[in-house]
């Protein structure tokens, strides 16, 4: 295989590791200041009445998600980078 379409492919990997790690972020530090009003589990608020729990729910599910789609966007980078040395050293 031609080394030229090897390091294309890895600038590719590159592309889309850039484009998902500029959608989620890396992970960040919590960096909020002040005291949150502390609310029960069960306790509905907001405008469509879901309870702090639901709320919590959903929140942990989002974090997981942005932290597992950030890792795979590095991962996405350092592979792309591989492949373009690889194609450097072929």
């Amino acid at each position: 295989m031609d080394p030229k379409y090897i390091a294309i492919g890895g600038l590719v990997l590159n592309v889309i590791g850039v484009a998902v790690v500029w959608r989620f972020g890396w992970p960040q530090p919590e960096l909020a200041t002040g005291v949150a009003l502390g609310l029960e589990d069960g306790t509905p608020y907001g405008p469509n009445r879901e309870t702090v729990a639901d709320h919590d729910r959903r929140v942990v599910r989002h974090r997981v998600l942005y932290r597992r789609a950030s890792g795979f966007g590095l991962c996405l980078l350092l592979a792309g980078f591989c492949v373009q040395v690889i194609a450097l050293l072929v």
